[in-house]
């Protein structure tokens, strides 16, 4: 009996090469899909915020949003075309448990998370000089990336 209880709990807990197979399915899913309506602006940047997520600070390049207690950047680099690769090229580790790029005719997308400290995450998600970036538990993955994707690819400037 307590076997298949141990059974049915280790079943519920997400593997990090689950989330992360899981994450690189909807972030593409949303690199390919029609960009959200932008809601929300910082200078001449205009980008959709989803209602999970607040303002916290602004500055020329960044926004910094929070939804709960995880905090999302959001950086915007405007010298970089869509079709850029050196923000993707920038983020380096010496080992990635997710390093997937994404291509269509004029951009190049990409996420990127390595273990940042014991079961905790940095996730990056991009589209040439836009990209995003939190901290996130396994669990935690997918639908982080996910909502990031969605940002970065409703960004216009």
């Amino acid at each position: 009996m307590s076997i298949l209880i141990l059974l049915g709990l280790l079943s519920g807990c997400a593997s990090v090469e689950d989330e992360s197979k899981e994450a690189i399915t909807a972030v593409e899913n949303a690199f390919k899909a029609a960009p959200e309506k932008a809601n929300s602006e910082n200078g001449d940047v205009s980008f959709y915020l989803p209602t999970t997520m607040n303002i916290e600070e602004k500055d020329e390049n960044n926004v910094i949003l929070q939804k709960g207690d995880q905090p999302f950047i959001l950086f915007v680099n405007p010298n970089e075309e869509a079709s850029s690769e050196v923000m993707y090229n920038e983020i380096d580790s010496e080992e990635f448990i997710i390093n997937k790029t994404f291509t269509d005719k004029d951009r190049f997308g990409y996420i990127k998370a390595f273990e940042k400290e014991d079961k905790l995450y940095l996730v990056t998600v991009g589209i040439g000089g836009v990209k995003m970036t939190t901290e996130a538990k396994v669990s935690e993955l997918s639908e982080s990336a996910t909502e990031m994707m969605t940002v970065v690819s409703s960004v216009n400037y």
